[in-house]
């Protein structure tokens, strides 16, 4: 009996004791920036120095993790967990690493072992022990790249650049791709009859973590038709004979090696080529009118934009150059199809969105037949066109070329006038930078361009606002009534109240204090105590009396206020000085 109840306690402990030190595989795990020896570690009870085993550097075995790295009693950093590949890189030591290499705190590491090899091999990083022992630091954090490199000098050594180290990092990463240029190419439908010249396309090109070496390599299948510029620019440079599919290649090259990607370009035996571009509308009905200068219009054409294709082909259609009478003035009206790529981001969108409104570009025949660019019709056509649609036959083109220029604030063809050629070729993905900046200013376009998609017509009030902006140099804007208050930013610092529909000046009050650079204002309208409040959040603010419009003036001395106007306000305009 006794005999028996030892054994059971004896299988008792026995069986705890298992528990505890369950058995775990030893894994074998190499750090790299070039693969480093020297580096201390600790994982569970086991300590070691990184080290060349059977020929394989940096090599470190763990059975248990976390495991911190350090040289000597300077930590480098912990990695809670085994990586997949079993390697350990830099910026795996780093939290806040989110694959920019342009990371401080990764960048501390990679300059410290890289300066600290004692270049006994080019196929490895080593760290001798002696060189640890005249390590003083204890930490990398809260250090800049000039200090830490002040104290690597103190140690009589020279450090290694930022560039040198980043460079170092990148080439040696498990990614292979990082570092390397990134192109976005497209796919294009182009007329036989194209005229040598014409840009065809753009390709979007990111430098990658390098500097591109030029030139951009263009190759392929008819290559010799087309020309690539440095800023990715398409052209054709000869004269096309048959219809067909030409497959080029374009290769970009920077320090960290090279990347190729495809270009299409299909040559069609139709007419000239446009696009339909609010993103990308597909399915969309095209109509084409000639305007008549009794102010009548005469449908010339009907057709459908392109529904099949790359992404950069939805939308396009045959402009019908044939049908077009050189002096003459045709408007092309957009409406229906879905938009495959409301945000131009050139990958089409899970689910498409459903187009509501109308895009039209009003030109001239001469101007789309001699379009040395892509013609699109687009949102910011549509707001020229709301701008010009109520002026007569004879003032229709002046205006137009007139009303591009508080639109574009650069001219996007050869001829670096800004017109209304400069709108009928805007691309919205390429030409963004080319708005006037109060359609930049709080995404303006962007919210017009919803509105239009939504058959809102209210965005002409967005865009009027904008007009007033540059109209009346203005960049606080408030309409109540049928008044318009505004904040003259940019020159004078005037307060001024215009009529809503004649535009005109009903009365202005010159403001003590011209508004700063980079303020930002408030209006706020009371018509029920005839009064203005005009509201800074870092200077001079305003109570002004507007019982008599033609002679505002202020009730009190100008004020400094600590935060904006708050409260429940219906009539509310918000302006930031933009100069």
């Amino acid at each position: 009996m006794r005999i028996a109840l030892l054994t059971f306690y004896i299988l008792f402990f026995i069986g705890c004791g298992g528990a505890e030190h369950e058995a775990r595989e030893e894994k074998t795990l190499y750090f790299i920036d070039s693969p480093t020896n020297g580096i201390d570690y600790k994982c569970g009870e086991r300590q070691g120095v990184t080290k060349t085993v059977s020929k394989k550097h940096g090599v470190l075995t763990c059975i248990y993790s976390p495991i911190t790295l350090s040289l000597g009693s300077l930590r480098l950093g912990t990695i809670d967990n085994f990586t997949d590949d079993q390697k350990i890189y830099p910026q795996d030591l780093v939290p806040s690493f989110n694959g920019d290499f342009n990371n401080l705190e990764v960048l501390k590491i990679a300059i410290l072992l890289q300066s600290l090899d004692d270049k006994s091999s080019s196929d490895y990083i080593n760290i001798p022990q002696e060189t640890k022992d005249r390590i003083t630091l204890t930490s990398l954090e809260n250090l800049t790249i000039d200090e830490l490199s002040q104290e690597i000098k103190k140690m009589g050594i020279i450090p290694v650049t930022k560039h040198q180290a980043k460079l170092h990092l990148i080439q040696n990463s498990g990614n292979a791709n990082i570092g390397k240029p990134t192109i976005k190419t497209f796919k294009e439908d182009i007329s036989i009859s194209l005229s040598v010249g014409s840009t065809i396309g753009k390709l979007s090109i990111d430098n990658g973590n390098g500097t591109l070496i030029p030139p951009l390599l263009l190759y392929g299948d008819s290559s010799e038709k087309f020309i690539l510029n440095s800023n990715g620019r398409l052209s054709l440079v000869s004269t096309l004979e048959n219809p067909k599919l030409c497959r080029l290649k374009v290769t970009a090259n920077n320090e960290f090696g090279s990347t190729t990607e495809n270009i299409f370009i299909c040559v069609k035996e139709v007419g000239k080529i446009g696009k339909a571009q609010m993103g990308r509308l597909s399915n969309a009905t095209v109509k084409i009118f000639k305007l008549n200068p009794n102010g009548s219009k005469e449908l010339i054409s009907t057709t459908t934009t392109k529904s099949k294709g790359g992404v950069n082909q939805i939308g396009n259609f045959e402009l019908k150059t044939e049908l077009l009478e050189d002096q003459s003035l045709y408007l092309y009206e957009i409406s229906g199809g879905d938009d495959i790529d409301i945000y131009d981001t050139g990958v089409a969108d899970k689910n498409s969105t459903k187009n509501r409104g109308e895009l039209r570009l009003l030109t001239k025949g001469i101007w789309v037949k001699n379009a040395m660019h892509k013609v699109r019709v687009t949102p910011l056509s549509e707001m020229l066109y709301s701008y010009v649609e109520g002026y007569s036959y004879e003032q229709l083109e002046e205006e137009l070329n007139n009303h591009a220029k508080i639109l574009l604030e650069d001219s996007l063809d050869s001829d670096r006038d800004i017109d209304a050629q400069d709108i009928m070729i805007f691309d919205p993905v390429n030409d963004r930078d080319a708005l006037y900046p109060t359609l930049k200013y709080n995404d303006v376009y962007g919210q017009i361009v919803e509105k239009i998609r939504n058959g809102d017509n209210s965005y002409r009030d967005i865009l009027f606002n904008a007009y007033v902006v540059e109209s009346f140099q203005a960049n606080a804007v408030e309409i109540v009534g049928s008044s318009i208050y505004t904040i003259d930013m940019l020159g004078s610092g005037e307060f001024c109240i215009y009529d809503l529909d004649s535009k005109e000046k009903i009365g202005c009050l010159k403001l003590p204090y011209a508004p700063v650079e980079e303020d930002t204002h408030v209006i706020y309208v009371n018509l029920v105590d005839n009064a203005i409040t005009i509201s800074s959040l870092i200077n001079w603010s305003y109570s002004i009396n507007i019982k008599n419009q033609k002679q505002p003036f202020l009730t009190d001395e100008p004020f400094i206020v600590s935060s904006i106007v708050s409260g429940n306000f219906s009539q509310v305009a918000i302006g930031k000085s933009l100069y």
